[in-house]
């Protein structure tokens, strides 16, 4: 499905979608359970929840030292990816054409399985898990610290554009606006800082519980892709199988699987030992001809090959899978980020690469040890993907929600602490004087990091 046909689609879900909104709100149906339009969404309000948050609010100590630390949290992250935003914008503009054609569309944009061609339909209960977690980590903890500045929460509730694309906790508006600053702040920070928690929480799970029990099956050879009408596909070789055995030679990697191949003749049939998950399957495969196929398919070739036994697969480098399995096990190794970021591009590295070590059929090359083995395979594989995009998720949000771009909890958090310098640089001003003047700065700030951040999905259609 091509990206015109996903967004006609997904236009035509919208379409129908909204009919029976409006036909819904007409007959008062929507009225009856509590729920209002909100632009193109619904808004659901509810009272529930309200006991809950008071509960966890009591230890008002922990909550300020929480909201407190993650006000600074926030404006460190707030800082760098500013400047990574920057930074990227000022990289894009010495592209060459050819470099901003390869630049990713529109369509990135947009979290949503099928359109988002780094978001397969496929992995849609995990987007919905993960998005659920987010909204409801973010607005428990603005209500939580809204209860321990003694401010009203009006009511909780869900926002619905088809699916649910956030929750809220409304406070009373009026209330916020004569808190005190610290206290604003705290209430705003707190949303983003609970999704960092998660995202921390999860990944331990993720890597340390989860991952730690992987192994791979055996040292061998690792399948990539497999050519179409091929040897291998006629024995049943798929990706993620690993080749043990090859013309009753001992391959523990690539390398040896290569070497080995370049010494065998076209048109014999020979041993091959391979594994799948644990299931080992040991079958001849008949080999042609390594030249003739290269030249009919179009790689790259070279007269030695001539004579010489073609399979028809591609392997993985050794590299690339020892890189991702020590990244996926321990995101921290090393003290460097380099490891944690390896790990949080595992959706491009999947989409640009065709690789992503934690999806069938590529983890057809592990087993699962230890005690965790005791849980059947595809159980294991959805929790750890579900734990991937849970923090996939939430890190994304996180992050998102701390630019300093109005109504994000960022662009709030930039304007009150401009608020205060203004106060504190320029005596005398009056209150409304001081709120013109951080709404003017925060507005144009904002609408510049918005334009910076858009600018790269969009670069490719400009005519310069």
């Amino acid at each position: 499905m091509t990206v015109i046909d996903g967004l006609l689609i997904f236009f035509t879900i919208v379409l129908v979608y909204f009919i029976i909104v409006l036909y819904l709100n007409k007959k008062g149906i929507l009225k009856k359970y509590n729920i209002t339009l909100w632009g193109p969404a619904l808004m659901w309000r509810t009272s529930k929840g309200k006991k809950i948050l008071k509960k966890i609010s009591s230890k008002k100590r922990f909550w300020k030292a929480f909201g407190s630390s993650g006000v600074v949290l926030c404006f460190i992250v707030m800082i760098v990816m500013t400047a990574l935003i920057v930074w990227q914008t000022w990289a894009i503009l010495e592209f060459t054409p050819e470099q901003r054609e390869m630049l990713p569309g529109p369509e990135f944009i947009l979290v949503l399985p099928g359109i988002n061609p780094i978001i397969p339909i496929d992995f849609l209960w995990y987007i919905i898990i993960g998005l659920i977690i987010a909204m409801v980590f973010h607005e428990f903890s603005h209500g939580i610290l809204t209860l321990v500045s003694k401010l009203k929460v009006k009511s909780l509730g869900l926002l619905y554009l088809i699916v649910p694309i956030g929750a809220f906790c409304e406070p009373d508006e009026e209330e916020l606006k004569k808190a005190k600053t610290k206290s604003r702040m705290r209430i705003y920070a707190a949303g983003p800082t609970a999704n960092f928690v998660v995202v921390l929480v999860t990944l331990l799970i993720f890597s340390f519980g989860f991952m730690s029990a992987v192994q791979p099956v055996a040292d061998g050879a690792k399948i990539y892709s497999i050519d179409n009408n091929s040897p291998a596909e006629s024995i049943g070789l798929e990706q993620g199988y690993v080749i043990t055995y090859f013309n009753n030679t001992r391959i523990k990697s690539a390398s040896d699987y290569y070497e080995v191949l370049l010494n065998t003749s076209a048109n014999t049939s020979i041993p091959i030992t391979y594994y799948n998950g644990q299931d080992r399957i040991d079958k001849f495969v008949y080999l042609t001809d390594l030249y003739t196929e290269h030249e009919k398919r179009g790689y790259q070739n070279n007269a030695s090959f001539k004579g010489v036994g073609y399979l028809g697969i591609f392997l993985l480098n050794d590299n690339v899978f020892n890189m991702y399995i020590s990244a996926l096990k321990n995101p921290f190794r090393g003290g460097s980020p380099n490891a944690f970021l390896l790990v949080y591009i595992l959706p491009l590295w999947g989409y640009f690469q065709g690789y992503n070590p934690i999806i069938a059929p590529f983890t057809n090359s592990y087993i699962i040890t230890g005690p965790l083995s005791v849980i059947p395979g595809p159980i294991f594989w959805f929790i750890v993907n579900a734990l991937f995009w849970i923090f996939w998720i939430n890190l994304a949000v996180a992050i998102f929600n701390v630019l300093p771009i109005i109504p994000l909890d960022g662009g709030f958090l930039f304007n009150d602490a401009l608020g205060a310098f203004v106060r504190r640089v320029k005596k005398g001003v009056t209150k409304e004087q001081q709120e013109s003047i951080s709404q003017k700065i925060t507005v144009g700030l904002s609408l510049f990091l918005l334009f910076l951040v858009l600018f790269p999905f969009f670069i490719k259609y400009l005519p310069f």
